[in-house]
Order: structure tokens, then sequence, then C-alpha cells
């Protein structure tokens, strides 16, 4: 893995291990496929759910998932051209589409070297096997407002007691 990224590069970006794919003139497929770019071993993506295709120079998001591909909360049914900070959504797993800079602390995983010693280097992909981590925090949950209500009640009610037990 590397950490520096080329400033005319393309990536996408795994948020939630915070790991960036580099794109290239060839298409990046995701999937539960091991065929795939990347292959998420999760029941509700496709063996081969979305593909990013360099068309000019832009990219272009193809679906072929069944179950669905969401960019910025919004169903993609056709091809969707992509633009940069753009979350797409594959099965429960996140990426970012990126242009510019890539964010602190993101690592650019590079696919594997070709050195001659291992046979099946060309089949190996990263995979993500459990995107959902029991009892994280994710930016999508929205918290309840009525245990912050219930302690600033008690802050106002106990500033309230602590001026008038001095006043008197």
């Amino acid at each position: 893995m590397k950490s520096r990224a080329d400033a005319s590069a393309v990536y996408i970006v795994y948020e939630l291990e915070r790991r960036a794919y580099r794109l290239t003139n060839a298409a990046f497929t995701i999937g539960r496929g091991a065929e795939n770019s990347i292959v998420i071993r999760e029941p509700s993506v496709s063996r081969l759910h979305a593909e990013l295709r360099p068309e000019g120079d832009e990219y272009v998001l193809h679906t072929s998932g069944a179950t669905g591909t969401r960019v910025n909360g919004e169903v993609v049914a056709a091809p969707h051209q992509l633009s940069d900070g753009d979350r797409i959504d594959v099965g429960l797993v996140e990426f970012t589409f990126r242009r510019s800079k890539l964010p602190l602390g993101v690592s650019i995983v590079d696919p594997p070297a070709l050195d001659g010693h291992d046979a099946d280097i060309l089949t190996r992909r990263e995979t993500i096997s459990n995107p959902i981590l029991g009892g994280t925090f994710t930016p999508k949950q929205k918290t309840s407002i009525a245990p912050m209500l219930i302690v600033v009640a008690i802050l106002i009610a106990a500033g309230a007691a602590y001026f008038f037990l001095v006043m008197q």
C-alpha cells in the first residue's frame, strides 16, 4: 500500500477502511464474483454488481446488479456519469469517487505486482468480507435529541436550585 496520491489520478475510496483504488483506462468491476476488481462478500451484492468505465475524460457507472446501486442516495438504473465526491453504495458498502486529492489517512491500494513467482497472482483481488461491523456508528445514523434535552433540563434545574439557595 502507498500513501501518496498522483494529482491527475482518479480513485474509488472504500470509506470504512480508508482505502483508495486507482482507476485506470480499463473497466473497474465491483461484485461478489472472484473475477471482479474488488470482491465484496455480501449477500446483497450481485456477482457482477457495478462497473466503472472510462468514457473519454469521464468515468461512467454501469450497474448490472439486480439488488441496486445508489449514487448519492439515488438508485441508478441507467449508466451514470460520476462527479468528484459522488457517494456510491454497492449493497451495504460505501465508496466515494475522487478526482481531487485524497483525504488524510487514506491508503492507496495498488494491484499486485507480477513477478513470476506466484502462478495465481492475477486471480487475487481485494476482498471486503465483512463490510458491516457490529455496533459501529456510521454518519448515516441519526442520534436522538431526547437524551440531550434531558441533560440540558437537569443542568438548568441544578443551576436554578443553586441560584435560589445562594440568594436566600
